[in-house]
């Protein structure tokens, strides 16, 4: 009985060991990996240019963003970061800042997730989050400034709630601002983004936004007058609807690749 006793002691002991020992384990793998993800931003961010406002809202809405999302949005957001995977798996960053050299997108908070995800550089995106055509006179002339070969525009999903529903004011306002930017960039290729849906359940949240549809309408009739190139968005999300953002208004850094494939396939870049 009392080697029993003890053989039965021993094999807890070792039992309570070998716990301890994964544990710790799998503790210094976690540690590692932390580590390895600090020394490489450290190196990647480390340089001899002061780091702006700019840049620390960027990587602080960036954060926002990944702490808002699934643990499949958060590794679909790295990828795209890393800029090895895309839509498809057959488009890369390096594609993108190729064809879209030259040219620009102004717009708001879905807009900027061309920047903040690395689509494009800071350099070709003109855009601010709760930006509209009502409020935007710094964007609109900032990115007249730069002479574009083409500029993109992509307002409205604010508008519908600013102008209470009223396509119609908000197209004369859309118009007046692209006239005014056209003046000042005369060479420019102008081309218009449709809204993209929200998910029902956002709709239901935001009465505003249902109004989707028809400022869509009243887009793709302002760009057939002035003769700009309208491109339709709404379509995408709703064919992929696992691209949508928590919110189900904004998307996920793999809806991007699609939106850029469509602007460039419409706009003939």
């Amino acid at each position: 009985m009392a080697r029993q006793e003890r053989n039965k002691q021993a094999t807890d002991a070792a039992r309570k060991y070998i716990k301890e020992i994964n544990t710790k384990k799998v503790a210094s793998i976690v540690l590692l990996l932390f580590l390895v993800v600090f020394l490489f931003n450290l190196f990647k961010f480390n340089r001899k240019v002061p780091v702006g406002k700019d840049e620390i809202d960027k990587n602080r809405k960036s954060v926002e963003a990944i702490q808002k999302n699934s643990v499949t949005s958060v590794e679909e957001a790295v990828s795209a970061l890393g800029g090895e995977v895309s839509a498809n798996g057959k488009n890369n960053k390096a594609r993108y800042m190729s064809k879209f050299k030259g040219s620009i997108v102004v717009g708001d908070s879905v807009t900027e997730g061309l920047s903040v995800y690395g689509w494009l550089s800071e350099d070709q995106v003109f855009s601010k989050i709760g930006s509209s055509v009502m409020t935007g006179d710094d964007l609109f002339s900032s990115a007249a400034g730069t002479y574009p070969s083409t500029a993109f525009f992509a307002f409205g999903m604010n508008d519908m709630g600013n102008y209470r529903g009223d396509e119609k004011a908000f197209v004369k306002k859309y118009g007046e601002r692209l006239k005014a930017f056209h003046k000042a960039s005369p060479k420019t290729k102008i081309c218009v983004c449709g809204i993209s849906a929200p998910t029902d359940a956002a709709m239901e949240k935001n009465k505003s936004i249902s109004y989707y549809k028809k400022f869509n309408s009243a887009i793709k009739k302002m760009c057939a007058k002035n003769k700009y190139v309208y491109i339709p968005t709404a379509d995408i999300l709703q064919k992929h609807p696992e691209l949508y953002a928590g919110d189900g208004i904004h998307a996920q850094a793999t809806y991007y690749p699609y939106w850029l494939d469509r602007m460039i396939e419409e706009a003939e870049l």
